[in-house]
């Protein structure tokens, strides 16, 4: 269950089963896509492909964050979730950040 800011803990993304990106590693870990646009809520929202409003759309995998939760009791929820925009790839492409997009087009296809 994510916290209040929408943050999970490292053990409720483990047992999601869901891939997770370590950014200093630069590297996808768990269970990958082939190929997959995973964004953030805000990231989301930025791009024009919000997320569904009332809550009934699941997280497709997870981002590392290691100042999630600073200045605060609570550093144990740092993953933010991440939504598939895969569909959404050809008209957000030229404005996706490297580690927003998880494996190669070509080897989906």
């Amino acid at each position: 269950m994510p916290n209040e800011q929408g943050r999970y803990n490292r053990q409720e993304v483990i047992e999601s089963g869901l891939p997770y990106f370590i950014p200093r590693s630069g590297k996808w870990n768990g269970n990958t896509y082939p190929f997959a646009v995973l964004l953030s809520k805000t990231r989301c929202k930025e791009l024009g492909v919000p997320i569904l409003s009332n809550g009934h759309e699941n997280p497709s995998a997870f981002l590392y964050s290691a100042n999630a939760g600073a200045g605060t009791n609570d550093t144990d929820h740092r993953y933010y979730a991440l939504y598939d925009r895969t569909d959404a790839y050809e008209e957000i492409k030229d404005k996706l950040y490297p580690r927003e997009i998880m494996g190669s087009k070509d080897d989906a296809e």
